[in-house]
């Protein structure tokens, strides 16, 4: 008994192929959200490897809103600002509800010098999150205001993050830095004390109470704490140079005398340093001796004394 094949026409047959293909082609095509997963994962590993996928994946979708935001991401991370604003900006119009890409674009405008956009930005972030726990939108607000001079400014912005994070040291540290560049004297001493209570052990904090006290006019105070900062780090020069200011004032010579050298041994390439013992030396009546100081201050560009070069030794 004979079997018999079927035979299809060939017009079927070949549309039956076509078909097979097109469906092969279908399935194995990504969608825009298949894209964006793919480039979600390459932005720590490779960053110019997620901006293709992620351009693919907007190519697919205009509308893919987390692609502008991590595509913006990815440019800002290889310092294209430029570009990473422009896609902060469409992913915003798409979903103004974002607040986050508030923050974004302060750093970005930050980081092109733009500190008065960057200002803005993170403003427009506190107000969508005025009790943001993290509290470091007011130190990004408070930093660009102090950049901008705004001292008073930053220091309201610095006491919202204390208030919100009150243990944390580096909060504490840039309040007190604002009060003291805002002449706050009073507020600076109390703020340093706090953060000496924080962490007694930081050399640094001694130093700065001392540069209050100094400032303040109570030089047997700064001496005092100028003291605890070179036995807490011996190897600071500015702790015997501003110590030496100090006992300069008290009109204790021979021991300012002795902190400016030391000073100088430490580090030989401030011309302040030289221009200080200058001062020193030329109070205690050694002419020859300050305008050699002078000198080599002005040899190494610090000139705020060298007017005196022409007064005193010539």
């Amino acid at each position: 008994m004979k079997q018999f094949v079927k035979v299809w026409p060939l017009p079927i047959l070949f549309s039956f192929i076509l078909l097979f293909f097109i469906n092969i082609s279908l399935y194995g095509q990504e969608t825009a959200k298949d894209l964006f997963n793919r480039g979600y994962r390459y932005l720590n590993v490779d960053k110019q490897k997620a901006i293709s996928l992620l351009t693919q994946s907007i190519e697919l979708d205009p509308n893919l809103t987390d692609a502008y935001f991590h595509r913006g991401i990815a440019y800002f991370k290889l310092d294209n600002f430029d570009k990473a604003l422009n896609d902060f900006n469409k992913a915003q119009s798409l979903n103004p509800e974002l607040s986050i890409l508030w923050m974004y674009k302060g750093f970005a405008f930050r980081n092109k010098g733009n500190l008065n956009d960057a200002l803005d930005s993170f403003s427009n972030y506190i107000s969508l999150n005025p009790t943001d726990t993290s509290a470091y939108s007011y130190i990004l607000r408070g930093k660009m205001k102090y950049e901008l001079g705004d001292f008073n400014g930053s220091i309201k912005d610095y006491d919202m993050a204390v208030k919100l994070k009150p243990f944390e040291e580096k909060y504490n540290y840039y309040r007190f830095i604002s009060f003291y560049e805002a002449k706050q004297y009073k507020a600076a001493l109390k703020a340093v004390t706090d953060l000496i209570k924080v962490n007694n052990d930081f050399y640094g904090y001694y130093f700065y109470k001392g540069n209050v006290f100094h400032d303040m006019g109570y030089y047997d105070s700064a001496v005092y704490m100028y003291n605890v900062a070179v036995i807490k780090n011996y190897q600071n020069a500015d702790s015997y140079f501003y110590r030496a200011r100090s006992y300069e004032q008290l009109e204790k010579y021979e021991k300012a005398l002795e902190d400016y050298n030391t000073a100088i041994v430490m580090n030989d390439n401030d011309g302040s340093y030289y221009s200080k013992r200058g001062n020193c030396k030329h109070l205690m009546g050694n002419k020859i001796g300050a305008c050699e100081d002078w000198n080599q201050a002005g040899n190494l560009g610090y000139y705020e004394d060298f007017e005196k070069v022409k007064s005193v030794c010539e």
